[in-house]
């Protein structure tokens, strides 16, 4: 028998997981237990102790098991038997407010036990296997992992329902059902467009005007060039996020077709695109080149006074709130060719279609999308709730709100998504990785082609079951 395929272990890893997860779940171990040795759970799922070891980290970095040296590896913690269960990204928690509005919902219906269970992030297969084993009932889910189960034919694990009557049309065709456009699988709960952040101080000190929608990407760049200092940066931004790159190929119009049975860009010339971001980083000042910054040290950079300008969302700006300059907010730039797009990024409430409890499930999504939640998620944050008059109307009770934090309402005709582009989430990813190389200057358009083809060609997942 020929050697395993990496698609097939990466298969058996995700099984390795599921089963855990779910016997955590269910009650089969219980906290303090040990699970059976990596040897046996090797055997078991015919998997290398070193690919079990990996996918036991997984497990580690999540908060459910602990490794405990000598012994082995022990049960931290796991569901409770009879929790109504809700699956929650970390971020949300100062996002949008979580803690406020489940301990809301907790004093409204004592009755039910509500479990928060944390969300990975870039790992829509262990949310499909919360859904699948039945350890949630509610799940808060990204656009980006909806595209996943959307391309995967998932969406049959969540429930259908009208869309959101009080919520931004857009945002309800952004989850609308193929096959039913009245109804909607997820109702969206927050949402921001990629936006422009600056620092207003720097602006004035350097002489420079401030953004406005007629500017383009040269704009941009000649500002930066006046805002750049001796340790500090024209701008910043995490170049190979799945939340930034896309924006650049989407101003262009490109989208990946299946030429040969390999994602082909089209128009081909709309590549050019990169090589103008390429040369914007690598003009000496103007931005911080370095490929080890994190996602978050953007606005940590930016209220250290260290960068002048970023790219971040309504939901980062959260990070800034206790800023000590003032700071304004943006459109983004505007390609050569005039258009003005930027990618739309949502977040919306679904209901498990396999849950036992569904009338509580129903009624704890039913509270998140309330207008109370709304009002409460606008005055506490940054972030945008998906009911319009609460976005349009709560005011945030921040002292440094920006000026023109109503931007958002301008540039709604701009909201692009991800689809667009035709590639799968597992693709977007993948060319993330490869625009590295290419930020890099390792390679240049035909190379990254090149190695975006042979690493999507390699790292095809097997269908989810």
């Amino acid at each position: 028998m020929g050697k395993p395929d990496r698609k097939t272990f990466v298969d058996r890893s995700n099984r390795l997981i599921a089963h855990i997860r779910s016997s955590l779940a269910n009650g089969t171990y219980k906290v303090g237990d040990y699970l059976p040795s990596e040897v046996a759970l090797a055997e078991r799922f015919e998997l290398s102790k070193n690919s079990v070891r990996a996918a036991m980290g997984t497990l580690v970095e999540e908060g459910l098991i602990r490794k405990v040296p000598r012994v082995g590896t022990q049960v931290a913690a796991v569901g409770r038997p009879n929790a109504l269960r809700i699956g929650v990204y970390p971020s949300l928690y100062a996002d949008a407010m979580m803690r406020e509005l489940l301990a809301s919902y907790r004093a409204e219906h004592p009755e039910v036990d509500v479990e928060a269970v944390t969300l990975p992030y870039s790992n829509p297969e262990s949310i499909r296997q919360l859904l699948a084993y039945g350890v949630l009932d509610v799940v808060l889910l990204n656009n980006l992992d909806y595209l996943y189960f959307k391309d995967n034919g998932l969406l049959g694990l969540l429930e259908l329902y009208p869309p959101e009557e009080a919520a931004f049309p857009f945002l309800n065709k952004l989850f609308a059902e193929a096959t039913q456009p009245t109804r909607v699988r997820l109702r969206p709960f927050v949402f921001s467009p990629v936006i422009l952040c600056y620092n207003r101080d720097h602006f004035r000190e350097a002489g420079a005007f401030e953004p406005d929608g007629g500017w383009t990407w040269d704009d941009l760049r000649q500002a930066s060039r006046k805002l750049a200092q001796a340790n500090r940066y024209g701008l910043f931004f995490h170049l190979s996020s799945t939340n930034r790159w896309p924006i650049f190929l989407l101003q262009h119009g490109v989208s990946f077709d299946r030429e040969g049975g390999l994602p082909s860009p089209k128009p081909l010339e709309g590549l050019e695109a990169l090589r103008s971001v390429r040369e914007l980083v690598h003009e000496d000042g103007l931005f911080p080149l370095m490929l080890s910054f994190g996602l978050h040290d953007v606005e940590l950079l930016f209220k250290q006074g260290k960068a002048s300008v970023i790219l971040t969302t309504y939901y980062r700006l959260n990070e800034l709130a206790d800023a000590e300059f003032a700071f304004d907010v943006a459109q983004l730039p505007r390609s050569r060719n005039g258009r003005g797009d930027t990618l739309l990024l949502c977040t919306g409430v679904g209901v498990s279609a396999s849950t036992a409890r569904k009338e509580e499930a129903e009624r704890l999504a039913a509270h998140l999308l309330s207008r109370q939640a709304a009002e409460t998620i606008r005055r506490g944050t940054f972030t945008l709730p998906a009911d319009k008059r609460a976005a349009d109307e709560a005011a945030p009770e921040r002292a440094c709100a920006p000026r023109r934090f109503e931007a958002y309402r301008e540039i709604v005709p701009n909201y692009a998504t991800y689809d667009e582009l035709g590639l799968s989430v597992q693709e977007i990813e993948t060319f993330g990785k490869c625009l590295e190389q290419y930020f890099s200057k390792l390679v240049d358009e035909e190379g990254l082609l090149e190695l975006f083809r042979s690493q999507a060609n390699e790292g095809k997942p097997s269908p989810p079951r």
